[in-house]
């Protein structure tokens, strides 16, 4: 049983990871910075990528209006996300569950 258990999703102005465990809590917060984790800093900048482009995904100027992403930027984002979700579960190793909702978000 992996001792680390991490989400995977994005949010307005936060990051990517988050604990779901307290063993993960008590060593990386509660939001996990990318670069805390045991993963290269190709993947951590990867991740910040994402994060940063997610923000994109909402307009800022009235929020309840639609995205104003593209359903082909939608479908693009993703799959990048996805990508990038299938690295860090290698890279972290069986240590680590990390639980994959980029459902919920994109």
């Amino acid at each position: 049983m992996a001792e680390y258990v991490i989400k995977y999703w994005f949010e307005y102005g936060g990051p990517c990871l988050w604990s779901a465990n307290e063993s993960a809590h008590n060593k990386f917060g509660y939001p996990i910075e990318n670069s805390e984790l045991p993963i290269s800093k190709d993947l951590a900048d990867e991740l910040y990528s994402l994060e940063d482009e997610y923000q994109s995904s909402l307009d800022w100027n009235y929020p309840p209006d639609p995205s104003p992403w593209t359903p082909e930027h939608r479908k693009d984002f993703k799959i990048r996300a996805n990508d990038a979700y299938l690295k860090l579960t290698l890279q972290l190793g069986s240590d680590f569950n990390v639980v994959n909702e980029i459902d919920k978000c994109v």
